[in-house]
């Protein structure tokens, strides 16, 4: 088992409770870790794991393809699309944060962390 992970992948998207965040949009950051059953530690194929690169891009266009609410939602929509279109990862975790958010609060950064496994 090998993990393949994505750290601080940010995009801009229009998420957020207040039509107005959905409208203006945000500034967000992706962390994603995947336990991938993989071989290509012996084989040195990428078939053989899960490319990181294509996986991102995957998450990203994900995040950016559709509005929600709250980033618990974003967060396992793109879990579970990450595990259809995946079938050597064992389980992901994504974490979403929003920088800056818009409320009450002096923070750098709030979000989620949110794992999903394979049903078996």
């Amino acid at each position: 088992m090998l993990t393949v992970f994505v750290k601080g992948l940010e995009f801009y998207a229009y998420h957020g409770v207040p039509a107005e965040e959905r409208t203006i949009g945000h500034r967000y950051s992706m962390d994603l870790t995947l336990s991938v059953e993989a071989t290509a530690d012996v084989t040195d194929e990428v078939e053989d794991t899960v490319d990181y690169a294509t996986a991102a891009t995957f998450a990203q266009e994900i995040a950016q393809a559709t509005q929600y609410r709250t980033v618990e939602k974003l967060a396992g929509v793109v879990a579970d699309r990450l595990l259809d279109r995946y079938p050597l990862v064992h389980s992901v975790t994504v974490q979403v944060a929003k920088r800056l958010p818009p409320a009450p609060i002096i923070a750098e950064a709030v979000g989620v962390v949110l794992t999903k496994g394979r049903r078996v």
